[in-house]
């Protein structure tokens, strides 16, 4: 057992997590038809784009009128374009040349300027409010802003021209442009609104087989449990198991340990609790298994199937996943669900399996549970253990849809950089600090009715920060909550990913894509607002620097998905004022396609 604990801290552990690009709601602009077609006056080039805009501007405001113009960002999909900084330095010069005394320019650094003082979030570029705030906060009479819309073979830009005091478009144009090498290409997520979009799961109820469900006065089961931990701030830990009166099965765990700021010096040590139900049963014609199970005071544990060999070897599928502590949850998971962590090959569902349950300390206390004493006392109750078989076959391609009773993809949810972060101002390789600035945090995962496609996942959170965040924020670090989830799909043969998905905290979303028996990694980021907005990514749109999953296809069921967004820093500072910083993020439908 104490390699399975091993591969347990390693199986748990989040991915390396990369910078996110921040990105939000699409303008209100207009229809734009998307083609392949070059279009008869293509600009080639970007100085060539420059001087195109600023001479239809000069023309669309040669009314004799002493005009003050401040030139905004450019925007795709919400997020500011990855030429935006050309784009406003080269036309607020060209634009002062070319209309002379009849146009005074507000210069680039004052945009940045205002941007900063009134602390403006991504999502807010594209708010015409906000657009016309800043216009009167430079004191200009006009502001000419740009919406850009990649093509498949060139770009376009639509160009307004705002008046500030009535919010008015005095007139504007459409130019179509490609750019020469050096310079980066925005892309464009397909985003489409959800009418039509969602996916029926009719049909995929569930026949249970409920093997135990601990009220019977003889167990047909025979539990043991395993804990084991190494480290010299553990004074001792041991666990037991049991059957409650009021008819559950339970793990009782405890420990205690040589202080309450035990990890302040303990990186490499590790504790876990273990919940081993050997059975005679085997699985043969049946899903996956089926069990309510209730965390007494911690959210994060695994699931995990075994099974031992001929030779003694033990073949071990595990679901890691985060529940809501304190309360019942009946889960019913796919065996491809359970992820390979032995590489021992397959199950023999002719033979009989063991069911078990691990809970992770180190995990735990980074989600922020056991850490108000050096005592450790707490209990995992389960119930209703069994198998299921399923009526119908999953729809083809479908990874989770959150609408009926199989949980064919546990999550794990937690807030990374809320505890430990790397300061690197001791030196390059960094230096593991404590985010004092983050007091208690609580997390909740909801299954929530009436979405656009029956019931969704909504992902919640609340933390209590104090004026410690500044200095995290200082040091440019970054909050960010995570959705990790095992898809159990194989992905061969199929051509893009689509999902619902809308926030009112959120502004973008970083995706990480590992097949985790085949070391493929890939990765790509969308554009997300309070609307459900339905997102499909083709695979030629998800890539590394290798290529992309269009050209090196993941041809396993081994995939490991990580949903990333970044707490915008203005968020954070804002939620200094009240000390509470809450968020949601609402999923639904992810789907292979």
């Amino acid at each position: 057992m104490k390699n399975f604990g091993s591969i347990l801290k390693a199986a748990i552990i989040i991915l390396t997590i990369m910078v996110i690009s921040g990105c939000s709601s699409t303008p209100s602009t207009p229809d734009v038809p998307v083609t392949s077609i070059e279009p008869e006056n293509l600009i080639h080039g970007i100085n060539k784009l420059v001087s195109e805009i600023a001479t239809k501007t000069v023309s669309l405001l040669s009314d004799d009128i002493p005009r003050t113009m401040a030139v905004y960002y450019f925007t795709v999909d919400g997020r500011k374009s990855n030429i935006s900084d050309y784009l406003i330095t080269g036309l607020t010069t060209e634009i002062a040349n070319l209309a002379g005394d009849g146009i005074t320019m507000v210069s680039r650094q004052g945009l940045d300027r205002v941007m900063s003082e009134q602390s403006l979030m991504v999502s807010d570029l594209v708010s015409e409010e906000t657009q016309v705030d800043i216009g009167e906060l430079l004191g200009a009479d006009v502001i000419l802003i740009g919406y850009i819309v990649p093509l498949e073979d060139f770009d376009k830009v639509n160009i307004q021209i705002i008046e500030v005091e009535t919010g008015t478009v005095l007139g504007g144009f459409f130019l179509d442009y490609e750019l020469e090498a050096g310079f980066t290409r925005d892309s464009a997520n397909k985003t489409i609104t959800v009418q039509g979009a969602a996916v029926e799961i009719a049909g995929v109820t569930t026949v249970r087989t409920i093997y135990e469900n601990f009220d019977a006065a003889v167990l047909s089961l025979s539990p043991s449990h395993y804990e084991e931990y190494w480290g010299e701030r553990i004074i001792y830990a041991s666990a037991g198991t049991g059957t409650a009166d009021e008819g559950y099965g339970y793990l009782k765990f405890e420990a205690e340990f040589d202080s309450v700021d035990i990890l302040n010096d303990w990186n490499d040590s590790d504790l876990n609790f273990y919940l081993i139900y050997k059975t005679e049963w085997d699985a043969e014609d049946m899903d996956g298994v089926t069990f309510s199970i209730y965390p007494e005071g911690f959210t994060q544990l695994s699931a995990f199937v075994q099974q031992t060999r001929a030779d003694g070897e033990q073949i071990t599928r595990m679901a890691p996943m985060t529940l809501n502590p304190d309360e019942w949850t009946n889960l019913q998971i796919p065996f491809d669900s359970f992820m390979d962590i032995s590489s021992l090959g397959d199950l023999d569902f002719n033979k009989p399996i063991t069911i078990g349950f691990a809970v992770p300390f180190l995990d735990n206390f980074h989600a922020g549970h056991f850490r108000n004493d050096v005592f450790l006392d707490s209990r995992l109750r389960v119930d209703e253990l069994g198998l299921f078989k399923l009526n119908e076959p999953d729809p083809e391609g479908l990874i989770e849809a959150f609408e009926d009773e199989v949980t064919r993809a546990p999550g794990i949810f937690r807030i990374g950089g809320s505890y430990l972060y790397m300061d690197y101002s001791e030196s390059d390789a960094g230096v593991l600090k404590i985010n004092e600035g983050v007091g208690s945090e609580v997390l909740r995962l909801t299954l929530v009715d009436d979405g656009p496609a029956g019931r969704f996942l909504r992902l919640s959170g609340r933390m209590e920060i104090n004026d410690a965040i500044q200095k995290f924020l200082d040091d440019e670090q970054d909050l960010y909550v995570i959705y990790s989830l095992f898809t159990g799909v194989d992905w061969d043969g199929f051509k893009s990913i689509s999902m619902l998905i809308r926030s009112e905290t959120f502004e973008g979303c970083y995706v990480e894509i590992v097949g985790t028996d085949t070391e493929q990694y890939y990765s790509s980021d969308f554009s997300l607002n309070s609307s459900w907005t339905h997102i499909s990514k083709p695979f030629s749109s998800i890539g590394t620097d290798g290529g992309s999953m269009a050209d090196f296809p993941l041809k396993t069921d081994d995939v490991r998905m990580q949903f990333i967004f970044a707490i915008p820093q203005n968020t954070i500072r804002r939620a200094q004022r009240s000390g509470v910083l809450e968020f949601s993020i609402d999923l639904d439908q992810i789907m292979l396609l």
